[in-house]
């Protein structure tokens, strides 16, 4: 009776963390209607829809076996079961958000359990209201890109490696660090951070971390098996062709420079950002294990030519809880408003960023575009822009894709305001504005152009969606049996 009494007692100031939490994600992921890399669209939501409906563009990293399907897969679950509700594809794309919005709730876990170790129960409420709160753990949450959910088993098992070892929590804590190497595999120096640290100097603890890791990492293996036809293949490819050959994606990212991720963090945070690192740098005395895979994950990923903010995401997953309870450990004992008043100063930074309102609007102006004709049930849209601007095929059910070289035979043709290759018998219909903060040169001003006449009159295959196809992967393209090899030139 006593320990539930104090199980009640301790649910209560996570329910309110997890409830904090759930406010800001929530409205986001049934609202938002943004989109903030490419690969959510491409590589995981778009791989997704052709599972479950059958259609749209195959990025290369598809047609040469680079990318896992766990991913796509998982995605693929909830909008099959709105397809078979018979609800639109874009209530699938809602599902799959909120239930990755719910995923998130480890951080705040994480944040709760480390502050609870630093000043009880008061400290719990304190580090787990601020993880729940940090604009960009909220605004990562419903988004489906492997950075994100490998962070969503990294932090826990962290969290983990930190308490008392015990068999139950070392298998969890195990089996974490092999989801985590899965989803990313660029996040191994930081898992063998944590797990060196988990498992200590006693063989037993390595046994059992070490066989609930590896169940993972095999079933992973034996995916890429029976969907590449070897297993492991997108584990060493995707090494190969990016690290070893640094393809680059055939000249479309230039190097940036080495400190682009501290810049990048000054920017996001403003002044909060040193007393974040402060607040850190005080809770990596509860766990060191994930102070020092943060920083591992920081320096490795600064070394690394192409740099995406999103990239380090895990690191920073890492940093705001331990900064949670570094900031609980100063203001724990205090007076409630202290703590209520510091951090609403800490938080005034992301929150004045210039860069919240970009990351709060990226490509919703497109998302209405692509939406719009989604309505409409064209048969085939050609789209001018394959490269800058992916086409949302998420949205729709049976429309197909094409280029500009298809632009004859679609029902609608996507391209920029102004263009002057739009065929007889098409009207402008819709234009959008660029979204807020956007340079006009990667995110120009777009419209659409619908066919007047024969809506859906296709007299003949029009030519696919060719997406960048970097040369260096072209040797291992996978050729269906009955297909002729890959020619020169556009795949």
């Amino acid at each position: 009776m006593i320990a539930a009494g104090r199980s009640l007692l301790t649910a209560r100031p996570f329910l309110v963390c997890c409830l904090l939490a759930l406010a800001l994600r929530l409205p986001l992921a049934i609202w938002g209607q943004n989109f903030i890399a490419p690969d959510e669209v491409a590589q995981y939501f778009g791989q997704a829809h052709r599972l479950v409906y059958g259609q749209g563009p195959v990025a290369w990293e598809y047609q040469v076996g680079l990318r896992s399907w766990l991913l796509p897969g998982m995605v693929a679950g909830p909008m099959e079961m709105a397809k078979l509700a018979g609800l639109s594809p874009y209530a699938g794309v809602v599902l799959v958000r909120v239930l990755l919005c719910f995923a998130s709730l480890s951080l705040v876990w994480s944040g709760f359990v480390w502050g609870r170790m630093a000043q009880g129960l008061r400290g719990g409420l304190i580090a787990g209201g601020l993880t729940a709160l940090w604009p960009d753990l909220w605004l990562m949450a419903p988004h489906p890109l492997e950075e994100a959910v490998a962070a969503y088993c990294l932090v826990p098992a962290a969290c983990l490696a930190s308490l008392p070892r015990q068999t139950g929590r070392l298998l969890v804590a195990g089996w974490l660090l092999g989801m985590s190497f899965i989803f990313r595999e660029a996040l191994a120096p930081g898992i063998a951070i944590i797990g060196i640290i988990l498992c200590g100097r006693k063989l037993q603890h390595w046994a059992i971390a070490v066989s609930a890791a590896t169940l993972p990492v095999l079933f992973a293996g034996g995916l890429d098996w029976v969907t590449w036809g070897q297993p492991f293949r997108s584990f060493w490819l995707n090494i190969y062709l990016n690290p070893i050959i640094g393809h680059g994606d055939s000249g479309l990212f230039l190097p940036t420079p080495l400190l682009r991720y501290i810049l990048d963090m000054a920017m996001d945070w403003l002044w909060a950002i040193p007393f974040l690192a402060l607040f850190a740098w005080r809770g990596a005395k509860l766990s060191p294990s994930a102070a020092l895979a943060a920083l591992a994950l920081l320096l490795e990923h600064s070394l690394i030519s192409h740099k995406e903010f999103r990239y380090i995401f895990p690191a920073i997953a890492l940093l705001v809880p331990l900064a949670g309870a570094g900031f609980a450990l100063s203001f724990g004992a205090a007076p409630p408003w202290r703590p209520l008043l510091a951090g609403l100063a800490l938080l005034s930074g992301p929150l004045l960023s210039p860069r919240l309102p970009e990351s709060v609007t990226a490509q919703r102006r497109q998302f209405a575009l692509y939406d719009a004709l989604a309505h409409r049930h064209p048969c085939l849209v050609a789209d001018s822009l394959p490269i800058s601007f992916i086409p949302m095929a998420m949205l729709f059910t049976t429309t197909r894709f094409t280029g500009s070289e298809g632009m004859s035979q679609a029902d609608a043709i996507i391209g920029a305001n102004g263009f002057t290759h739009v065929p007889a018998g098409f009207r402008q219909s819709i234009c959008i504005t660029r979204d807020p903060g956007a340079s006009s040169t990667t995110n120009p001003r777009l419209c659409s152009w619908t066919r007047e006449q024969g809506w859906c009159d296709q007299t003949s295959p029009a030519p696919p969606l060719h997406l960048i196809f970097p040369p260096e992967a072209r040797a291992f393209q996978i050729i269906s049996p009955g297909t002729r090899p890959p020619q020169a030139g556009p795949p």
